[in-house]
């Protein structure tokens, strides 16, 4: 068994147990989990490269490390009044706008990646602008949800400006994996897209349960954790096809 497909393996592993740890609300076992599942999904990645680094492979490395600090900051966030710590850690909201942050930074790596992992030919030709129309649509009906709620909450209102343009950075994300379609191979096209538009949802989620709703829902950690994880490796899968 080679080295790659035992790294995948642990991918699997340890998500598994990261969701049932989500699904169950066990605070300890997510945070031994939590902190495994980007850093062994960014070993899998460089290991199935085998020797031949890119920059666009560097890209997708600095992706996954700032999605790792995201993690780390949104694990630190308390999700109620009560939820003051964590293994001794003390949690505080602040860590949000960490966490918000370090996803911005892996957005702008993730859409240069994707810029960059196409093959330049004539022969391909754009996508119709048409097609971009719901990703505008989606934008504007997720901002319609979190704004007003946002701006009702005195301790939450510091996010609007910042949760504005993350959202616009996060959609635009998902519409440059789809400006790929015809410029790199099936398998890649579609794995790279379909794991940004996931991506897409799981941020929604996010945004939703710790700042549209008083509480997230009791299945938040759940799911937000479930559509993150195959949207990360989706992506990384994606590039990894591309021209292979």
């Amino acid at each position: 068994m080679n080295t790659s497909l035992v790294l995948r393996y642990l991918v699997f592993a340890f998500s598994l147990v990261e969701i049932y740890a989500e699904l169950i609300h066990d605070s300890k076992l997510v945070f031994f989990t939590k902190p495994l599942v980007l850093p062994l999904l960014a070993v899998y990645f460089f290991s199935s490269v085998k020797g031949r680094l890119t920059s666009v492979h560097k890209l997708m490395m600095a992706a996954f490390l700032f999605s790792w600090f995201g993690d780390i900051f949104l694990m630190l966030t308390p999700e109620t009044a009560a939820d003051t710590e964590v293994m001794g850690i003390p949690k505080n909201k602040n860590y949000f706008l960490g966490g918000l942050s370090s996803f911005l930074v892996t957005q702008v790596l993730f859409i240069t990646s994707y810029s960059k992992s196409v093959n330049n030919t004539t022969a391909s030709v754009p996508v119709n602008k048409v097609y971009y129309l719901p990703f505008a649509v989606f934008w504007i009906i997720m901002l319609a949800v979190i704004l007003p709620p946002l701006q009702l909450n005195t301790e939450k209102q510091a996010a609007t400006v910042p949760v504005i343009i993350y959202s616009g950075v996060l959609v635009s994300m998902a519409a440059t994996a789809l400006s790929r379609f015809g410029k790199t191979n099936t398998q890649s096209f579609w794995l790279t897209f379909l794991g940004a538009c996931i991506f897409l949802v799981s941020d929604s989620l996010i945004a939703i349960n710790f700042l549209a709703l008083a509480e997230p829902t009791y299945y938040a950690g759940f799911t937000i954790f479930s559509t993150y994880v195959i949207a990360e490796y989706m992506i990384a899968e994606g590039i990894l096809k591309h021209n292979n």
